[in-house]
């Protein structure tokens, strides 16, 4: 059943809409208003589209249309309204409409237009979703399948490097041994991959992302300094992978790493999220190649995937520590996707 949220002042035009798209049997309209009540009614029910005039009481469509993307980024929104000056339009798909249906004289033809627009945009939406969850689901049947076979190759190898002598043939083995594993590696990379852009992006707070991603490490030998400033980041659903990922390569390349230290700054061009560790850091050659993935690499693709997930909203990471000192990584935020969160951070999670 798709969800419908009409919103308007009109009762007589809600109405007349709720009777007209409730005509499909798979349509079911929610009727509201205003933005406040439309909001209100959010939280109970699970909305799939959204139907809204510009002139709304208290406020206008488009700043119900950003509430709206804040909270929940994936719903189909139109804009359904008299209102046809080109400005607002625009203004209007510019904050994330997906539709504009202009009101006129002819009902049944308006109503029949959003009809079809809901149902070919959600129909679009399921029938992505529907492939995506397919294509997850083939490639980890075919991942699990062809990791168990890497796992009878490398005992094999071992079994057979027991009974080996012969030192040539002992280092072709040793070769096999070390390619079955890289391989392993790379297909749990390409799990963690595949996950990249499956859900929409959403605010989440930093402080208790990058402590959780810490906490995933479990790394020993590291401590974490970490700043208690309450900011929430829009990114997508998998950005605690970003900083675990970078964790993991401070810990095995950064020679002595002991603690990782992370700073906010504030600039014109954003927020600058600051990693730097106390060990030893990376080559000059190494750090050139450090977001690169290239066939055959035998370095954790971490850098790479951090920044792959930090590009789905604009986000960018680079590498700025010195010859001979720990690693300096820097994300920048643009300035639209942070903000100061309303919640405290979270102390109960200590590394």
């Amino acid at each position: 059943m798709t969800e419908v949220l009409c919103v308007d002042k009109n009762p007589v035009l809600l109405e007349s809409c709720k009777h007209f798209l409730e005509r499909e049997k798979d349509i079911h309209v929610h009727t509201a208003s205003s933005a406040d009540e439309a909001l209100e009614q959010m939280k109970t029910v699970a909305v799939d589209a959204i139907v809204a005039d510009y002139d709304l009481p208290g406020s206008d469509a488009l700043q119900f249309l950003r509430m709206v993307r804040e909270k929940s980024p994936g719903i189909l929104f139109i804009l359904f309204t008299g209102t046809s000056t080109e400005e607002i339009v625009i203004e209007a798909l510019n904050n994330g409409a997906d539709y504009y249906i202009r009101k006129g004289p002819d009902q049944k033809l308006r109503f029949l237009e959003l009809s079809q627009t809901i149902r070919s945009k959600i129909g679009a939406k399921n029938a992505v979703v529907v492939a995506r969850n397919n294509l997850i689901m083939f490639s980890g049947l075919t991942r699990h399948d062809i990791l168990n076979q890497l796992m009878i190759i490398s005992g094999s190898l071992e079994l057979a490097s027991d009974d080996v002598k012969e030192p040539g043939l002992l280092q072709n083995l040793t070769r096999a041994q070390t390619a079955t594993t890289t391989i392993q590696r790379q297909i749990v990379f390409s799990r963690e991959y595949e996950k990249l852009g499956a859900g929409a992006p959403c605010w989440q707070p930093l402080h208790t992302v990058i402590r959780q991603a810490f906490l995933e490490l479990q790394a020993e030998t590291l401590t974490l300094d970490l700043p208690k400033d309450a900011i929430d980041v829009y990114a997508d659903p998998i950005f605690d992978k970003v900083f675990f990922h970078l964790f993991i390569y401070v810990n095995k390349y950064s020679t002595g790493a002991t603690r990782i230290t992370v700073s906010y700054g504030r600039t014109a061009n954003g927020l600058i999220i600051s990693l730097s560790d106390n060990g030893a850091g990376i080559s000059p050659s190494d750090k050139k190649l450090l977001f690169d993935k290239k066939p055959g690499s035998e370095k954790v693709p971490g850098p790479y995937l951090a920044e792959r997930i930090l590009e789905v909203t604009g986000m960018t990471v680079c590498e700025n520590g010195g010859e001979k000192e720990g690693l300096r990584f820097e994300i920048v935020v643009p300035p639209d996707g942070f903000r100061q969160s309303k919640n405290k951070p979270d102390e109960n999670l200590v590394p």
